[in-house]
């Protein structure tokens, strides 16, 4: 047996320092997985001189390229008289060709120019092809639609006749027709013109069930002012304002 007396003495822990060990062990662990969380995995890093993507949603998106709409500079897309005349500058080259001055066509002394454009600016008709490279688009006048107009196109866009069928003013063919021809005196032409106007009025007959239609009594030509085409994108338009040329010696 081991004398007491001779027995080595065991250090005694205090509760004061049992309970600070502890918390310092549980401090540690509470902190580590903070530390797993904060920390980024390596593949997730970005690597030297590459930059991240963005999402397609923040990019910047084009603008979507105009439909094409009709233009006398590709008739194709021009089928009938109301795409025609509300495209670019093609009212002003209608005024260019038929010219200044007045007439007795739809009403008195009426601007040739708003008459010509009245008979075309109504329900249209479906157009022709007339020879080689032209086209006859026809229409009749808004409100008013025994009265009817034409105009004769050529592929480039330009001009080459117009047409009004209208009754006369002056009561001479009260009850029949006058053709209006302006253009060039072209034979050829002004025979597809005639043949227009008799084929719409037989349509009209038809379609109204008329026992007896008018006829044309009169086919009248007149020189029009001159071709031009239609204004193209970024030049003034025919008829537009244009700054005048100065004055001798200013």
């Amino acid at each position: 047996m081991t004398d007491p007396r001779h027995a080595q003495s065991r250090p005694r822990l205090s509760i004061k320092t049992v309970c600070m060990v502890l918390g310092a062990t549980i401090a540690v662990l509470a902190a580590s997985p903070a530390r797993a969380q904060t920390s980024a995995p390596a593949s997730a890093a970005t690597p030297p001189g590459q930059t991240t993507q963005t999402s397609p949603a923040t990019e910047g998106t084009q603008t979507p390229a105009p439909v094409p709409r009709c233009n006398t500079r590709d008739l194709a897309l021009c089928e009938d008289t109301n795409q025609l005349i509300w495209s670019e500058g093609f009212a002003d080259a209608v005024g260019a060709f038929v010219g200044a001055g007045n007439a007795d066509w739809l009403y008195k002394n009426g601007s040739k120019i708003d008459q010509v454009i009245a008979v075309l600016g109504g329900p249209p008709q479906v157009r022709q092809k007339i020879g080689n490279d032209l086209w006859l688009y026809g229409a009749c006048r808004a409100h008013s639609c025994p009265e009817k107009g034409a105009i004769v196109l050529g592929n480039d866009g330009t001009i080459k006749a117009a047409a009004i069928l209208h009754f006369s003013c002056d009561n001479t063919y009260a009850d029949n027709y006058t053709l209006t021809i302006m253009g060039p005196d072209d034979k050829t032409l002004s025979d597809d013109i005639e043949s227009w106007a008799k084929t719409t009025l037989a349509d009209d007959a038809r379609a109204y069930k008329q026992a007896k239609p008018p006829k044309i009594a009169k086919v009248e030509h007149i020189a029009a002012a001159g071709a031009r085409k239609p204004a193209t994108p970024g030049t003034n338009p025919a008829g537009s304002a244009q700054t005048p040329a100065p004055l001798p010696g200013k």
